[in-house]
């Protein structure tokens, strides 16, 4: 008897042990782990000279403005720093302070220049001159799982470098193209947006000329453009075409809408995005 009752525990014991891994082998294989978010410190037009603060001083109440905008970026240590274009108001004035400014910041800086840094129509001295300070006016960087694209939409405008702008043409397709072979998803980087209220809009100061833009519309979205990062309306716009976000912060020399100086903390998740003010 008491070799049966031996007998029923152990047979027992045994048929729970396959029924807890019959149980385990049915369960859902663990959920991937969530990529962690990165933060992008989104900064509007630094344009030195043109605030409305220390009339014929303004240059230099600009510059005291965005040194702090520097030590408040550090202290917050962001992935990414992008700064959104009219890096001074008049274009000579990029070599006083940029070169040192650059290397101020503890993160890595992508940067894209403004009507006020090249010009309209765009002329290749001033071209010249800003690759000489920042060493690129469009570049591609990958941060986490996100593929950056700083462009030159100035090209999109009058230009007297017509070979330069077919250059920047083929870098842009082919990297885009490269994106999304690689299943990366894109935030595009550039001065002027898109469009500021919607896609059809009339040709204006802020947006794309209307010729053309339809097409890179649909070919930012063709190849996963998530998120395009501008600056040059000096006022807060947030607006969407077919699933892209459009992003226009506040900036540090002069705000249309009367909004207070500062930035903008990107914060990218998984499940969407954060967008924070932070005041200088």
């Amino acid at each position: 008897m008491e070799q049966n009752r031996r007998d029923f525990i152990r047979s027992a014991a045994f048929l729970g042990a396959a029924a807890v891994a019959g149980r385990s082998s049915a369960q859902p294989k663990p959920a991937p782990k969530a990529a962690a978010a990165i933060r992008i410190a989104h900064c509007g037009d630094p344009q030195f000279g043109f605030g409305q603060e220390g009339g014929k001083n303004a240059y230099k109440y600009d510059l005291a403005r965005f040194e702090r905008l520097i030590k408040s970026v550090n202290r917050e240590r962001p992935d990414l720093v992008f700064l959104a274009g009219d890096m001074t108001h008049v274009a000579h004035d990029v070599t006083r302070d940029w070169p040192r400014l650059l290397t101020l910041f503890k993160s890595p800086v992508l940067a894209t220049p403004g009507n006020h840094d090249l010009g309209i129509p765009l002329l290749g001295r001033r071209l010249a001159r800003y690759r000489g300070v920042f060493g690129y006016d469009y570049k591609s960087m990958k941060v986490g799982k996100w593929r950056f694209i700083s462009g030159n939409t100035m090209y999109w405008h009058k230009t007297e470098e017509v070979e330069e702008k077919r250059k920047y043409e083929e870098w842009l397709a082919a990297e885009l193209a490269k994106a999304k072979a690689a299943h990366e998803p894109v935030i595009l980087c550039g001065h002027i947006p898109p469009f500021v209220s919607n896609a059809g809009e009339k040709d204006g100061y802020e947006n794309y000329p209307k010729a053309g833009r339809a097409a890179r519309l649909k070919m930012y979205l063709d190849h996963g453009v998530h998120y395009f990062l501008s600056g040059h309306t000096h006022r807060l716009i947030v607006r969407a075409h077919k699933g892209m976000t459009i992003l226009n912060p506040e900036t540090t020399s002069r705000n249309f809408d009367q909004l207070p100086y500062g930035y903008r903390m990107m914060t990218l998740r998984d499940d969407g995005y954060g967008w924070d003010f932070i005041r200088v």
